[in-house]
């Protein structure tokens, strides 16, 4: 979460052809969760922020106005506590192998208590993009926040999403330069499809939203034999890389970090995900470990195999003492993408790393993010090493308590415009 140095005239530049796009779409599915699609508008393809390109929600409850007794102040982000105290003092220097701090990890884990079950699994976590904004010749850059929390229920097949707008800062301080001299505004038109005006009624603004989105989703459905259909009584499914499981499929894991690895490879096979050179299949794997060590109900033995699996990974590397998006103490290991000559035929945006944040001396996972190494083409204007996208999880846990309106109707909002 390092400050950017983003020049204010940057160029302007095009976005990605149909084709890049699609083709970056597939392979770079591979890091992305099982989660709601992310509100961001912009023309960036990284796979970090799942939804860095808009889509609409298929089930819309509705909005969710926030407490009178606790409302957002101005340029304020609600960010909900962590399970654990945070450590946010001074960064000491770590320099420990990337297999030195995950096995160190490794072995924290197993202190740790087990997440037992509940009605609901929850996640909270803010995620942050760089957006590129401003008028033609005087762009500048600023980083939009998003607080999510998303409840998989343990007894239905249903998930509940609630999203607000965390607001938005400049994002270094050559961009704050620049936001003032282009009058320092509170919001930023969101960019529309080609063809489409902005829409005056949505902007990323330098506030935070007082009202939250909720969605409703999975809700699934069986043939009762007269014709109709009737809900299904059964658990939300959790997914990984393209393999959906239950929490207790998840809890059942491999522990082992040599079974757990094949076990792995043998979805990225079934997927058919990237794996026919050690580059690809050390990338998805790579891949597969975040997507385990985020959002998901793994007890602290398959946590514990999941960062024994990347200590034996080649190409990991430490990026030493950092902070994550929240301000909190870690350190981080990364793995570089999108850097050989195949993989930019399809992204011709240039290499990137995505690093995973953790805290070696408690095995917590706090956040992962993507880096652009060497911007090209489409992501020219993001400065070389800036940080791009980011998610840090601020909880992870069962509860009993009921999501905000989970037992409103499921809503289908239809768009038949193209704009």
């Amino acid at each position: 979460m390092d400050e950017l140095e983003l020049l204010a005239g940057a160029r302007p530049v095009s976005p990605p052809s149909v084709e890049t796009v699609n083709e970056a779409r597939r392979r770079l599915g591979r890091q992305i969760y099982a989660k709601p699609a992310s509100r961001w508008r912009v023309r960036l393809l990284l796979p970090v922020a799942a939804g860095v390109l808009a889509v609409s929600t298929g089930i819309v409850v509705g909005a969710h106005v926030l407490s009178p007794d606790s409302p957002a102040p101005p340029g304020a982000r609600s960010r909900p506590g962590p399970t654990r105290t945070p450590n946010t003092g001074p960064l000491k220097p770590d320099n420990r192998s990337a297999q030195e701090l995950l096995l160190t990890a490794a072995e924290q884990t197993l202190h740790q208590t087990d997440p037992g079950s509940g009605k609901y699994w929850l996640s909270t976590w803010e995620e942050g993009q760089l957006i590129q904004v401003g008028q033609k010749g005087a762009e500048y850059a600023i980083m939009g926040h998003y607080s999510n929390s998303q409840w998989y229920s343990n007894q239905d097949s249903f998930n509940v999403f609630e999203s607000r707008w965390a607001g938005a800062e400049p994002a270094s301080d050559a961009d704050q330069a620049a936001w003032k001299k282009a009058g320092s505004p509170s919001s930023w038109p969101i960019d529309q499809r080609p063809g489409c005006p902005p829409d005056p009624n949505e902007s990323y603004t330098v506030d935070a939203a007082r009202t939250s989105r909720v969605s409703r989703s999975g809700d699934g459905a069986g043939n009762a034999g007269n014709g109709k259909l009737t809900p299904v009584k059964e658990p939300s499914q959790f997914r990984v890389l393209g393999e959906y499981l239950t929490a207790d499929q998840i809890r059942a894991l491999p522990s082992d970090p040599a079974a757990l690895k094949q076990w792995l490879i043998g979805v990225i096979q079934k997927q058919n995900m990237p794996h026919k050179t050690d580059v690809e299949l050390g990338e998805s794997l790579f891949a597969g470990v975040q997507n385990l060590l985020f959002f998901n109900p793994i007890t602290p033995q398959v946590r514990a195999a999941a960062y024994k699996v990347l200590a034996g990974m080649p190409g990991v590397t430490s990026l030493g003492a950092v902070k994550d998006g929240e301000g909190r103490n870690g350190v981080a290991v990364s793995i570089t993408s999108n850097d050989t000559v195949e993989e930019q035929r399809a992204d011709s945006g240039g290499p990137y790393a995505v690093s995973i944040v953790f805290s070696p001396d408690t095995g917590d996972t706090l956040s992962f993010e993507t880096r652009v190494l060497k911007p090209a083409d489409y992501l020219s204007w993001v400065p070389k090493g800036a940080l791009f996208s980011y998610r840090a999880v601020t909880e992870m846990r069962w509860t009993n308590d009921e999501p905000p309106a989970v037992n409103m109707p499921s809503i289908v909002k239809h768009s038949a415009r193209a704009c």
